[in-house]
């Protein structure tokens, strides 16, 4: 693996358009990140979260410091080891500060592998049992206790008028529960397993829905967050809106190891510290996971690469525009900075299969419009396809060229050819 490529066992290369799992944000083995890794192996092992160390120090100054220093909100960083670590200290945090119990979660959303605020359909732990992938088995105890979905939000280009009707059912779900029962929501700026990037309305209105009865919004950033949608956190989008949490991952090292962090607001950050709080990982700001953020990040900064995001996004959009002139099979692009999607559609302007988000993934799924893309770029050398039937990701590094863009997309557009002649002609 080198750059945005990697080599497959038998000698193929392949161009990296969906930085694996919308993760390897620099590429892979960027220099920059494991020359800090090397350093910091040279001087450290593991350090348990009872002692300090500098790269722990450094990592936590240039998240509150650097990419967030213009937002008055943050107040303090903890470093973990993954990104579900992060989603289950939010909502800990979240359950301890408020008293409360409920939470909050999308219809498709991803938070890691927890059976409680995951509710994408499909991705949950959910087995189909060996002889028969005709049945889908999901975790038993699923919907975990205390957790309750709301709708997911409407695609960005949603043509209605007035309230959103997904911020018209969470009041009522949240009118029925009681505001004095729920401790928090948990968002995805752009839902990365569904693949969905909100309509514009719906980010601030339910913030404001949970303001106005009393509890927190827990911003998952995993994703997302650094980089990806083009600002340094997708929530900033949204201007005016500020999270009371943020869990972030992937990102902030561009997963050369595993990663995550809680920021959290001042306010709570306050009252935990002031607190004696019983809470400790193993791996707890451990200094080389902590040294992979520092060399990540300070190489961010040195050199724009929020600006390169930017730029390079805005060719990308401007080259799946053009495909979807040409396809009818393309109903939808949507996305932000370097995350876009593809919705595939019929020739009626559905979804080729109907269970589209919700689907659980069960029988053949050879013939799935996603598999079939991601076969027809994988013919040419291009790792591009998608999770959800009739969704493509398109989440390439921020290292990519212009000559990688266009290479994905030439193939991207042939492969586009064959879900047209195979959903679209009789």
């Amino acid at each position: 693996m080198e750059g945005n490529w990697f080599t497959l066992a038998d000698g193929t290369r392949m161009l990296d358009f969906m930085s694996q799992l919308i993760s390897d944000s620099m590429g892979h083995r960027h220099p920059a990140i494991h020359g800090e890794l090397s350093r910091a192996m040279e001087r450290y092992g593991h350090v348990y979260f009872g002692f300090g160390n500098e790269y722990r120090a450094r990592a936590a100054k240039l998240i509150i410091a650097n990419l967030l220093g213009d937002a008055e909100w943050a107040g303090r960083a903890r470093i973990f080891a993954s990104g579900t670590d992060a989603v289950e200290s939010c909502i800990t945090m979240a359950r301890l500060y408020t008293g409360k119990s409920v939470i909050l979660t999308q219809a498709h959303s991803f938070h890691g592998m927890v059976i409680g605020s995951t509710m994408m359909r499909g991705y949950r732990a959910n087995l189909s049992p060996e002889g028969n992938f005709d049945k889908v088995q999901d975790v038993p105890g699923f919907p975990a206790h205390g957790y309750i979905p709301i709708p997911a939000p409407e695609f960005e280009d949603w043509k209605g008028s007035g309230r959103l009707p997904s911020l018209e059912a969470t009041e009522q779900i949240v009118s029925a529960i009681g505001g004095e029962n729920i401790a928090a929501v948990i968002t995805e700026p752009m839902l990365g397993g569904g693949g969905t990037f909100p309509h514009p309305d719906y980010t601030a209105g339910l913030c404001e829905i949970a303001k106005r009865h009393g509890f927190l919004w827990i911003d998952d950033e995993v994703i997302c967050g650094v980089g990806r949608l083009g600002e340094w956190f997708g929530y900033m989008h949204w201007p005016g809106v500020e999270p009371d949490l943020i869990a972030a991952g992937k990102g902030l090292n561009g997963s050369a190891l595993p990663v995550g962090a809680v920021i959290a607001s001042k306010e709570i950050s306050e009252h935990f510290e002031a607190a004696r709080w019983w809470s400790g990982s193993t791996w707890d700001g451990h200094p080389l996971i902590c040294a992979t953020i520092v060399g990540n990040l300070e190489y961010m900064l040195a050199n724009n690469i929020l600006q390169q995001v930017r730029q390079r996004g805005t060719y990308l959009k401007d080259r799946l525009d053009a495909i979807q002139a040409k396809h009818p099979s393309v109903g939808r692009v949507s996305g932000r900075g370097l995350f876009y999607t593809v919705d595939l559609v019929n020739g009626e302007g559905e979804p080729i299969v109907p269970e589209d988000r919700y689907s659980a993934f069960t029988g053949d799924l050879s013939n799935l419009p996603n598999n079939i893309i991601a076969g027809e770029n994988a013919k040419r050398g291009v790792f591009m396809g998608g999770f959800t039937p009739n969704t493509i990701k398109l989440g390439p590094p921020f290292t990519i060229t212009q000559d990688e863009i266009d290479l994905a997309l030439d193939s991207f557009d042939q492969a586009l050819d064959i879900i047209d002649d195979k959903f679209l002609k009789s």
